[in-house]
């Protein structure tokens, strides 16, 4: 699995547009093949700042969706940034589940 996570500080004055825009794109990215997921988030501790977070099967899938279409739009919205966003692409080898956090929790009576 592939992560790509792109983090954007948004211009107040540009919030609207760009949460329409990257809102709008995020059924067409589910759709595309070898998409796991997409999610767009707001920081809790800084409203300016926002998340796109994408799981993709393979970095093949990932790199044929960064020459989509869809992405195009991405990169037209992030045109609207106050500075240049941050982003990171992981290879996950292994993933777990709430059994990790028991595993390692000192057991209670």
């Amino acid at each position: 699995m592939v992560n790509a996570t792109i983090r954007m500080i948004v211009p107040r004055g540009k919030r609207k547009e760009v949460l329409q825009t990257i809102g709008d794109m995020l059924d067409s990215i589910r759709r595309e093949r070898g998409c796991i997921g997409c999610n767009y988030y707001m920081d809790v501790e800084d409203e300016n700042v926002f998340c796109l977070k994408e799981q993709w099967m393979t970095r093949e899938d990932l790199d044929n969706h960064l020459r989509s279409e869809s992405f195009d739009v991405l990169i037209g919205a992030m045109s609207l940034l106050s500075s240049e966003p941050d982003f990171m692409i992981s290879t996950v080898q292994s993933t777990t589940g709430f059994g990790a956090i028991k595993g390692v929790r000192p057991r209670t009576a």
